[in-house]
């Protein structure tokens, strides 16, 4: 079983996705980033700690269907910077595919092995993504 748990810091939704990612995990994670997200009146980038995923259980039509669920959600074009902080090949692997099937969207996704990269990306302090309590 997984779990997931979210935070808002600045402008930033952070969240940290443990244990097994399966079809209703995936299904929460979508679900409270919408009402994070609607909740907002200004750009939020997100932040997926990701690197204690230690099974997956998703489909490639699963995948493809919270892809399709999240780009449905900016139409708008908003410019949007989303980075996955990895550990492992299987979650850099669902991480990437994720990547791949919304190229060309306005997400910019990156997949991420070092902290100093991840923070470098979004722009923060390293010290600030470390220090987050769920």
């Amino acid at each position: 079983m997984g779990t997931y748990k979210a935070k808002i810091v600045g402008n930033i939704i952070c969240s940290k996705i443990t244990g097994e990612l399966d079809v209703a995990l995936a299904g929460e994670w979508v679900e409270k980033l919408e009402k994070q997200e609607a909740g907002s009146n200004k750009t939020l980038h997100r932040f997926h700690d990701v690197r204690d995923i230690d099974a997956v259980h998703l489909s490639f039509d699963d995948l493809w269907g919270v892809a399709q669920r999240r780009l449905g959600s900016y139409e708008s074009g908003q410019s949007t910077l989303s980075v996955f902080w990895v550990s492992t090949p299987l979650n850099y692997g669902i991480s990437r595919m994720y990547q791949a099937l919304t190229d060309g969207t306005p997400f910019k996704i990156e997949v991420l092995y070092k902290i100093e990269e991840v923070a470098e990306f979004l722009g923060v302090d390293e010290k600030t993504l470390l220090d987050i309590t769920y």
